[in-house]
């Protein structure tokens, strides 16, 4: 091979290697995200991305502490329970167009349709743990458990769910000002109630909306309200006859909102009934129709429901307590909504102590 020749291979293979080099130089480099771990209220350690484009909630709660944080519009989908709750629906519309990928309670998800919304994070209930990591191990996509009743607390409530989201979506600043702020309202109450001896306390029973006959066996709200919860148990919501409740004898009774909407019995129904009169709430009249969670809580409900406890139970220690005024203010400074509380009494014949 003469010298000429090798000249033109070197060259062809030096303008290969100029061509393969401009090539890689000009290709993107996908940039890799930053993560951070996390405990979740399940007490599960996930990785998450430091920058949420996408969520998908799962769990009520959740998605009303993102909507108060403002990151609602990164919703790209939601359970089947969004659709049906007549509270929130009002205060976020948009929810009732959001894809329904099913219930962690029942049916079970739409897995591949989750997978294709491509979110970034996944929030759902921290009662729900082992079915939140089948849901992370399908679709590979993390998964935070959060609830105000968390199962740590033992049935008793807390705002801890707001700053661990606010946390997870770069939202710090507001989450600790908005615990901060429910925290306060909370204080306002339990700083009268728990000087209230137990021997004092009035005994307090929930009646679910559909029936009520289901109650409520968490420590709260009743007990931040200064009542002690006759059903008090390991369940949230459980059935009893009515020979449980005249054996209780409840002092009082709260009747959850909706059971117009629910097909349950209302305060007056539950007076009327020949059934309910031996029981002293009835006898007194002390049946109120409150505020109670519903597909878990609303944060802001939740404390609505603690003072409506704390004074038609105690109204003289509370007689400066404008229960109203407090739950509007709460709603606007959460959701940014004019009077909704007002509203919402009117609508369900909520009692304003």
């Amino acid at each position: 091979m003469n010298n000429k020749k090798i000249l033109m291979i070197v060259a062809s293979v030096l303008t290969l290697c100029l061509i393969i080099g401009a090539f890689l130089s000009c290709k993107p480099t996908q940039s890799v995200k930053s993560e951070v771990q996390i405990t979740d209220q399940a007490g599960r350690e996930v990785n998450v991305i430091t920058e949420i484009g996408k969520i998908v909630s799962l769990w009520p709660e959740a998605t009303r502490v993102i909507i108060a944080l403002n990151q609602g519009d990164k919703i790209v989908g939601i359970c089947s329970m969004e659709k049906t709750d007549p509270i929130f629906t009002k205060i976020f519309p948009k929810l009732g167009d959001l894809p329904d990928l099913g219930n962690m309670q029942g049916g079970g998800i739409n897995v591949e349709e989750l997978i294709s919304l491509e979110p970034d994070i996944i929030f759902t209930d921290a009662n729900q743990k082992d079915y939140a990591d089948e849901i992370q191990k399908k679709t590979g996509i993390p998964v935070v458990c959060v609830r105000i009743n968390p199962p740590a607390e033992g049935g008793e409530q807390s705002l801890d769910l707001i700053p661990l989201i606010g946390q997870i979506l770069g939202e710090e600043e507001r989450a600790k000002y908005l615990k901060d702020f429910l925290d306060k309202k909370i204080t306002s109450i339990t700083d009268i109630t728990s000087k209230i001896s137990d021997d004092k306390k009035l005994k307090g029973y929930i009646a679910f909306a559909r029936d009520p006959l289901t109650t409520n066996g968490h420590k709260d709200p009743l007990q931040s309200g200064g009542v002690i919860n006759v059903g008090e148990s390991n369940n949230i919501w459980y059935s009893v006859n009515i020979e449980q409740v005249i054996e209780w004898n409840p002092d009082i009774i709260f009747v959850h909102i909706l059971n117009s909407v629910m097909g349950g019995m209302g305060p007056e129904e539950i007076m009327a009934d020949p059934q309910w009169q031996k029981v002293k709430a009835v006898e007194d009249g002390k049946v109120y129709n409150v505020v109670i969670g519903y597909l878990g809580w609303y944060p802001t409900a939740m404390i609505v429901n603690i003072m409506q406890i704390a004074k038609a139970s105690y109204p003289e220690e509370f007689k400066n307590l404008d229960v109203e005024e407090e739950a509007n203010l709460m709603f606007k400074e959460m959701y940014n909504v004019d009077n909704f509380f007002t509203e919402l009494a009117q609508e369900y014949d909520i009692y304003i102590p």
